[in-house]
């Protein structure tokens, strides 16, 4: 019986996952190599040093600052492609702090490019370009997924096309890119998961000065969570800590109902 329960709560706790993220070994290595400038950004009374660096993101779960990976990746390589294979490369995080930017299952884009050729991502054509890690203050972890996409064969897809993958997205300065459907936009044009990356970045002070200087955040705001300022709210309306526990409270729900259903079964 107990073994039963473990199995239930496993596979829920699974079909709980993003339902595009790829699973198993997959035929083509995907990488993204980042070179990070010395930075000192002075905000919240303090400064931040950002130390140069270069990353390499071939891999899940890379830690890495939004400072480090605010400008254009320096380098994009694909590894194993069979001669005429054509690739997408999508780049999304389901970890925004606000359900209505994105979610599980509609996160918000950050970079779109289509008919890659020659295993050369400088070939391919940008439909959305790369937009680094901007976590809001108070957000935690943010998720960023890489997915390589092998094309049966090439797009016809233009910017204009975008919004048709976002019909939830209200935003009018995020249209055709938040609540992106990834998995409606990888079925509808016949694309094969064969690479997949992850790098994981919170709250620095290259987006703790952004928001200050260049979206008009105040500095309070900016600098919630530090020494000196109020703390981060519990779980403020639409928060990813929101969201998770809305998510986790269906989870317990359905294992629940599951586990019943089992035990009536069995007697």
């Amino acid at each position: 019986m107990l073994s039963t329960l473990i199995t239930i709560t496993t596979l829920l706790a699974l079909s709980n996952a993003q339902s595009w993220v790829p699973s198993g070994d997959l035929p083509v290595d995907f990488s993204l190599t980042f070179s990070a400038p010395e930075v000192v950004y002075d905000v919240c009374n303090r400064n931040f040093t950002q130390s140069a660096r270069t990353i390499s993101v071939a891999t899940t779960g890379v830690a890495v600052t939004p400072g480090e990976t605010a400008n254009d990746p320096t380098a994009m390589t694909i590894t194993g492609a069979a001669p005429g294979d054509m690739f997408t490369i999508l780049m999304v995080d389901p970890d925004t702090s606000s359900a209505e930017v994105g979610t599980t299952e509609k996160p918000l884009l950050h970079m779109l490019i289509t008919n890659i050729t020659n295993a050369d991502p400088s070939t391919g054509a940008v439909l959305n370009p790369y937009g680094g890690p901007m976590p809001p203050p108070c957000s935690g972890d943010h998720t960023y997924h890489y997915l390589l996409l092998r094309q049966a064969a090439a797009l016809s897809l233009t910017v204009d096309d975008l919004p048709g993958f976002t019909p939830d997205c209200t935003n009018p300065g995020l249209i055709g890119r938040c609540l992106f459907e990834v998995a409606n936009f990888i079925s509808s044009n016949q694309l094969t998961p064969v690479g997949y990356v992850t790098m994981v970045a919170a709250t620095d002070g290259y987006v703790r000065y952004g928001y200050v200087n260049d979206r008009g955040m105040s500095e309070a705001d900016s600098c919630r969570g530090l020494d000196g300022y109020d703390p981060c709210p519990t779980a403020p309306p639409g928060s990813g800590s929101e969201k998770v526990m809305v998510s986790m409270s269906a989870f317990m729900a359905s294992a629940w109902c599951l586990i019943f259903s089992v035990i009536f079964v069995l007697n």
